[in-house]
Order: C-alpha cells, then sequence, then structure tokens
C-alpha cells in the first residue's frame, strides 16, 4: 500500500500514578520504522514526533553520514513520575506524563553502535556528524530537544518532549 505508515500502536488506558503523575491519550508504540531497545509509551503527539523524526531525519543522516541503516534505537525510558532533575522540589518533569523520551544511542544494520557516551564527544567525524545531524533535525518535531552540549545530566543522552517551553540545545 503506497503511503501507508509503518507505525502501528495500541492505545493505553489513562492512568493517574501520583500527585503530578499519569497519561491521558498515551499509546504503545507495537512497531515503527525501527525497533527500540525497550518498550515505548508515550503521548499521541510523541509517538508522532518520534515516528517522524525515525523516517525524516534519523533514517537519512544515518546514510549520509555513516553509510548503514539503523536497526535499532536504544532509549533510557519514557514514562517516569519524577521531577526535573529527580530532585524532590522543582517543576515535574515531562516523563512524568510520558511526554519525554531519553535517547542513549542507535545500532546500526553493519554492526556498530553510535551512543552519546562514547561518540558525541571522541566518535569519528561521520559518527559525530550524525548524532548532530539527528539531534538539529529533533528540533524541527519536539519542543525541547536537550543532549550533552546542554549540561552534564544529558551528556549520555538525547532529551525529546513535547512540553510547554521550547529549546533546542
Amino acid at each position: 500500500m503506497i503511503g501507508a505508515s509503518a507505525l502501528e500502536v495500541r492505545a493505553i488506558p489513562p492512568r493517574k500514578t501520583g500527585e503530578f503523575c499519569g497519561f491521558t491519550d498515551a499509546v504503545q508504540i507495537l512497531q515503527s520504522t525501527v525497533p527500540y531497545s525497550g518498550p515505548v509509551r508515550l503521548t499521541c503527539p510523541m509517538a508522532a514526533g518520534l515516528y517522524l523524526w525515525e523516517r525524516e531525519v534519523v533514517a537519512p543522516a544515518a546514510e549520509k553520514h555513516l553509510g548503514s541503516r539503523v536497526v535499532r534505537v536504544d532509549h533510557m525510558g519514557t514514562y517516569s513520575c519524577r521531577r526535573i532533575g529527580g530532585g524532590t522540589t522543582g517543576r515535574p518533569s515531562e516523563h512524568a506524563t510520558a511526554n519525554a523520551i531519553d535517547i542513549a544511542g542507535f545500532r546500526l544494520e553493519d554492526g556498530r553502535r553510535i551512543t552519546l557516551a562514547s561518540d558525541w564527544s571522541d566518535g569519528s567525524d561521520a559518527e559525530r556528524a550524525f548524532l548532530r545531524a539527528v539531534r538539529d533535525g529533533a528540533c524541527d518535531l519536539f519542543r525541547v530537544v536537550l543532549g550533552p552540549d546542554y549540561n552534564a545530566a544529558h551528556r549520555d543522552h538525547f532529551h525529546f518532549d513535547m512540553g510547554r517551553f521550547g529549546t533546542c540545545r
């Protein structure tokens, strides 16, 4: 079928798990353009943004910079009932409403593994160019994109969310 989406999701019932935690209008991604290292449960806008990012940003950047296809995205989690920075005070994290994902790296068809922890600063020119391309492309799809250039807490992953604020760092 021409133009059909590879994205397949299952609706998740709304859930409240804490004072500021829970979600509505969330889905579990069952299938996308590439598999993920673990379950992906997100709000509908985040799931749609992630699919577009895989298809329109990650796939072309991998071919251009690395000459190989991405066959898996490694992530560090989506829903987590917590505040920004994990403290006991402050604003709730977008993770607390299933409105964020943390991406740690990528597995390639040729067997390579590209990670932010190892390759953001110390990778080859091509690996660094790929990671910057997927970060920069994410800025067009998500409200917040944070990575190693933002702060030490993000030294090993990209944080993407659809929150109220906008920044790309």
